[in-house]
This record gives structure tokens, C-alpha cells and sequence, in this order.
């Protein structure tokens, strides 16, 4: 996409909303840093004229994606939260298929 351009998209933003996703999924959707997330929602509330809450909106951002290094794969508890883990809670993890990881929760 060309600079400048935007990648607001009323409909695909009012969905994600309406779906329940929380600002680290929507920023991932859109491919966009917090601060345009803001800007997007605010243009939303500005179009329909009714406020829109998006949970995560006041936490930290999850800053860049979890890499590969010597002592492993660092997940922060940020990132996990954003994703509906909470701390305490005990995972599953696999790997289904060749550069895919899949973490689940244990039910107790």
C-alpha cells in the first residue's frame, strides 16, 4: 500500500468490534500499531455516532512479534492476555504442522 494510504475500513472495523476482539487481534487484523487503532476507532465513533469500547485499549501494547533466540520463545504476559490467557492458567502446546505453534488451555 503506497504511504500515505489508509487501511481504515469502517465495515471490516465495526465487525471486529461487534465480534468481541480485543485491540491486539484488531491491530492485528489491520496490520497497524495502537495509535492509528485509536485514530480508527475514534473516526468510527465520529461515522456512527455511538461510542464503541474495545477491550485492551488501555494496556500496553504488545510491541513487535515473539522471536526465536538462544534461551527460546519469549511470550510475554501482554501478549498472552490479549489472546484470552490469564496468568495461573496451564496450556497445551503443539505443533501441528511444519512452522505452525499452537498453544490451548487446560480445561481443569
Amino acid at each position: 500500500m503506497p504511504r500515505g494510504e489508509s487501511k481504515f475500513d469502517a465495515v471490516k472495523l465495526r465487525g471486529l468490534i461487534k465480534e468481541g476482539k480485543n485491540a491486539q487481534q484488531i491491530m492485528d487484523a489491520f496490520d497497524i500499531k495502537k495509535p492509528m487503532l485509536k485514530s480508527y476507532v475514534a473516526r468510527l465513533i465520529q461515522l456512527d455516532e455511538e461510542f464503541h469500547k474495545v477491550a485492551g485499549m488501555e494496556e500496553r501494547a504488545v510491541a513487535g512479534a515473539p522471536k526465536f533466540g538462544k534461551n527460546g520463545i519469549h511470550l510475554s504476559a501482554t501478549l498472552l492476555k490479549s489472546y484470552g490467557f490469564n496468568p495461573g492458567e496451564s496450556f497445551k502446546f503443539s505443533a501441528p504442522q511444519a512452522g505452525k505453534i499452537l498453544l490451548e488451555k487446560i480445561l481443569n
